[in-house]
């Protein structure tokens, strides 16, 4: 409910109206009372976003208001101030349903509702989601999933899935392809949120699809491996965009998908901001490939590739799983980072059974598995200036040689065609033509 009374656009005229009364009371004798819940607003905070307050003066651009939390006395312009709620323990599931809706009571109402461990708030058709940053048990349940089938929003609690059913129910009644946004800052937890719309509509309408379904959910441990990365902010923040088509037939049931992914971010591969990572996958190598792989693709702790060790070097393991990575495997000084979602030796065996869902047999796995070896071995390639004969250019260092018959029988090329293309450069002419090949 939208108060037309007390609009952001309106607030400073209510404030110079209280003024002006406050001046009429004053001119009988009367002490200006400021009396009731209008005096009571929201005042921006550069740390808490707003905090609440009680006006004590009002000036002709900026209003005097003292602090609940501290009692000190701050200013503020008056389009800065927003009315607060009378009752303030009070929650909606809709922001809309507010009394004043501005920033400071929609601020409010997510921060409540939060603190009762209720993440989803909507906003009209909008969900707001609060990464809670734990698991909250029963809350993606398939009992859940099951109840919020058919049902229009508002009918349940907000739930990401109440916004998936409806974007199905509109696609069946419309006829036409619908979209779910996903979108905030890093660590608000967008991969979390479309895996859960994911899951909702395969569990629902994708279960006739077979194998068809389980392929669809498989794509995002695959994806989260080779894509994601810990930052400073965020352990599994994903370094590239992702859209997800799910397909569905002339009966409305899931029949397919396709993931397009873009950008990239391509530098993380060869440096990292301190205390960051590289991508998961090369950690989850190191730290779950059994004995045999890992000899056979030449393993060793982060710190003797130079594409990881000039960031992080930790593992992570989940809640009871810190002790199943092999001490040899750590980096000297590094540890083991326990976190609710990241696992890298378990995410590893995960990311194998994901790869022979989606249809790779094992050789083709090995083969996978062993370019991301070859980037590591690759990335241990020095080079130095070739001042042999006088001719420009470069070499490859002293002592490389190790990494370079590693990177080549990985790739599964021949050894010195690998060394002559890392250190040769082929021009070709853009204009009429392909005439030939300058080797430097």
């Amino acid at each position: 409910m939208y108060n037309d009374g007390y609009k952001v656009g309106n607030l400073h005229e209510h404030f110079a109206q209280m003024k002006t009364n406050e001046k009429r009371r004053s001119s009988v004798g009367v002490s200006p009372p400021l009396a009731g819940f209008e005096r009571v607003v929201w005042a921006p905070d550069s740390v808490l976003g707003y905090i609440l307050g009680d006006i004590v003066d009002i000036g002709s651009e900026t209003l005097s208001i003292k602090r609940r939390d501290n009692k000190q006395t701050i200013q503020a312009k008056h389009d800065d101030v927003f009315p607060a709620d009378e009752n303030l323990e009070k929650t909606v599931d809709d922001n809309c349903a507010l009394m004043y809706l501005n920033e400071g009571t929609l601020l409010h109402n997510c921060h409540r509702r939060y603190q009762k461990k209720q993440i989803y708030t909507y906003v009209a058709n909008i969900l707001i989601s609060i990464n809670p940053y734990e698991t909250q048990r029963g809350l993606y349940s398939n009992e859940t999933i099951a109840s919020y089938r058919g049902k229009s929003l508002g009918q349940m609690p907000p739930h990401i899935y109440a916004l998936a059913d409806k974007a199905y129910r509109d696609m069946r009644r419309t006829g036409e392809s619908q979209s779910v946004i996903v979108s905030g800052e890093s660590g608000a937890g967008k991969t979390e949120s479309q895996k859960a719309v994911l899951k909702y509509l395969c569990e629902n309408w994708g279960k006739e699809a077979g194998p068809i379904q389980q392929r669809l959910l498989e794509t995002n441990p695959i994806l989260e491996a080779f894509g994601n990365a810990k930052t400073t902010r965020n352990n599994n923040s994903s370094r590239f965009g992702k859209f997800v088509e799910i397909h569905f037939n002339n009966k409305h049931l899931v029949t397919g998908g396709f993931v397009s992914h873009y950008l990239l971010e391509k530098s993380r591969i060869c440096t990292q901001t301190k205390g960051e990572r590289n991508y998961h996958i090369f950690y989850q190598l190191i730290a779950g490939a059994d004995e045999g792989m890992y000899k056979t693709f030449g393993l060793g702790s982060p710190e003797k590739f130079h594409y990881l060790r000039r960031g992080s070097m930790n593992f992570f393991a989940r809640p009871g799983n810190e002790n199943k990575i092999l001490k040899e495997r750590f980096a000297k000084g590094a540890s083991t980072t326990i976190d609710p979602v990241v696992d890298d030796s378990a995410d590893f065996r995960n990311l194998l059974s994901c790869l022979g869902k989606c249809g790779l047999n094992r050789e083709m796995i090995m083969q996978v598995i062993g370019i991301v070896a070859a980037v590591l071995h690759l990335g241990n390639v020095d080079f130095v200036a070739n001042e042999d004969g006088g001719k420009d250019g470069s070499k490859m260092a002293p002592g490389c040689e190790i990494s370079c018959n590693f990177a080549s029988r990985l790739l599964g090329i021949d050894e010195q065609q690998l060394k002559m293309a890392l250190t040769s450069r082929a021009m070709q002419p853009s204009r009429g033509g392909t005439k030939g090949t300058l080797i430097l």
